[in-house]
């Protein structure tokens, strides 16, 4: 049995995040999302204002009472994005091995020289480096710089260039700050807001996601922070960043135009790899169910895609087009529900290998969290209950990926709702505890108002003495409904 009463729909251990956009935003297609599998709901902060992502923030957190159902909101900042300027007629067109120069000076471009918006870009080149400009569309390499900072450029790719289009620069270590101040005023009102996960995008280094920890700091908050991994940088300090940040997030889209496309499949495995053995949770993100922005199903390519970034390990699934500006959004969450469910269930059947088991841990609370893991197996628990402050024992737990469903007793509101981005955790709110016998008692009380359990079955309990204090995960406890 499976705590679809808990949920207030049918239930999967994958999470998804679902991008909000204009074809997302209103009331009752965010009912439908969050019925449908929505648990994460991400706001873009390259698009719209803080006015309609205000909007949409109290939108859900209503629907989220309403429907008692935990729904996060993630805000994903825009970043330090270099990008051509204005050019002539809104468009140019650049022929393979003709000369381009970009400028740090404000100009209206032209097929032999455009703007740049970073002044200091020339002082991060050398000739023979890459840009990469509109995903890839066009490609220049640096013939040489001028002592005025001017870059004169060969178009190894032609086609055309509008303005603003992004520039990237694979492998390159840019001297961007890690926060603009665009940045730093979205933060500001995620703070305001109470918003329960903040995605900080072109990530270089571990000092970048330290940067927004800082701020958040000096704002009085404690948001969590899901690092990007778009940049080559990020890849080589991935083990400093995945201790650093609460999260990881797999940006296949950016992360594809720093190394070769072949490259991307392995590196999401490692990515997920590190996480899962970190307890940290990843979200494996872009194009998942591209054709249906358009179409109301998906492509067999895509179906496999969503199946095996689940087989791969990871917590959570992100659509971005698909729910933002696609005809069908709330048909894309239900699809990826229903492939995540599917592909969960082939773990359970045998169909397919299980993620391999984890190395025994260092600490106490990672060991009891195992031990858990290793008593429902043994047992064939009907479910395992974790009451938690933090939540982090529920991560440890999740982490082994056990075959009962993971319940989260929790007195805090902002716990609840983080948790909903971790794999396999039905989060619910309880009020303080004060001793381990009113544990096995909202324990038992839990399963069974969530249909889980028939006389006799087995449950396993972790908790931790002294209840209520973070990090003090302690005991395991095997109940009998």
């Amino acid at each position: 049995m499976v705590p679809y009463r808990c949920i207030n729909r049918p239930y999967k251990r994958t999470k998804i995040v679902a991008t909000i956009g204009p074809a997302s935003d209103r009331p009752e297609v965010l009912r439908r999302m969050i019925l449908a599998g929505m648990d994460v709901a991400r706001l873009n902060f390259s698009h719209g204002t803080l006015e309609s992502h205000a909007a949409v923030i109290s939108t859900l957190r209503q629907l989220s009472e309403e429907l008692d159902v935990p729904v996060a909101i993630l805000g994903d900042l825009r970043g330090p994005r270099i990008r051509v300027g204005e050019v002539a007629d809104g468009q140019i067109q650049l022929a393979s091995g003709q000369t381009i120069v970009l400028t740090p000076e404000t100009v209206v471009g032209n097929a032999q020289r455009i703007s740049v918006s970073f002044p200091g870009l020339a002082d991060d080149l050398q000739p023979g480096n890459l840009l990469l400009i509109d995903d890839g569309d066009v490609v220049l390499q640096v013939q040489r710089i001028t002592s005025e900072r001017d870059i004169y450029c060969t178009v190894l790719e032609g086609g055309g260039i509008a303005s603003r289009r992004g520039i990237n620069l694979p492998g390159i270590r840019v001297s961007l700050p890690a926060l603009t101040d665009k940045d730093k005023e979205d933060v500001l009102f995620a703070v305001e807001q109470g918003i329960d996960f903040l995605a900080l995008s072109f990530v270089q280094c571990v000092e970048d996601v330290r940067a927004l920890k800082r701020l958040l700091q000096q704002r009085g908050s404690d948001i969590p922070v899901i690092a990007k991994i778009e940049k080559k940088g990020a890849l080589d300090d991935l083990a400093a960043i995945v201790h650093e940040a609460y999260g990881v997030m797999v940006a296949r889209g950016d992360l594809a135009l720093e190394m070769s496309f072949q490259e991307v499949p392995i590196a999401q495995k490692h990515i997920i790899a590190q996480c899962r053995a970190a307890a940290v949770p990843v979200i494996t993100a872009t194009q998942m169910l591209e054709s249906m922005i358009e179409r109301d199903h998906p492509t067999r390519a895509e179906a496999t895609d969503v199946a095996n970034a689940v087989f791969d390990g990871t917590d959570a699934l992100m659509l971005s087009g698909e729910t933002a500006l696609g005809r069908y959004p709330v048909e894309s969450v239900a699809t990826m529900a229903t492939i995540a469910a599917r592909a969960e269930a082939a773990w359970s059947t045998g169909e397919v290998t299980r993620p391999p088991e984890l190395p025994p841990p260092g600490d106490v609370d990672a060991t009891i969290a195992r031990l858990g893991h290793i008593a429902a197996c043994d047992l064939k628990a009907a479910a395992i209950v974790t009451y938690t402050q933090s939540g982090s024992t529920a991560r440890r737990l999740c982490r082994h990926r056990p075959p009962a469903p993971i319940l989260a007793l929790t007195p805090s509101p902002a716990t609840r709702r983080r948790l909903a981005l971790s794999w396999g955790i039905t989060p619910l709110m309880c009020p303080p505890l004060h001793d381990l016998a009113e544990v096995s008692k909202k324990a038992l009380e839990e399963v069974q108002r969530c249909q889980l359990v028939r006389p006799g079955d087995v449950i396993v309990v972790l908790a931790g003495t002294p209840l209520g204090v973070p990090g003090t995960t302690n005991l395991l406890k095997v109940e009998r409904a």
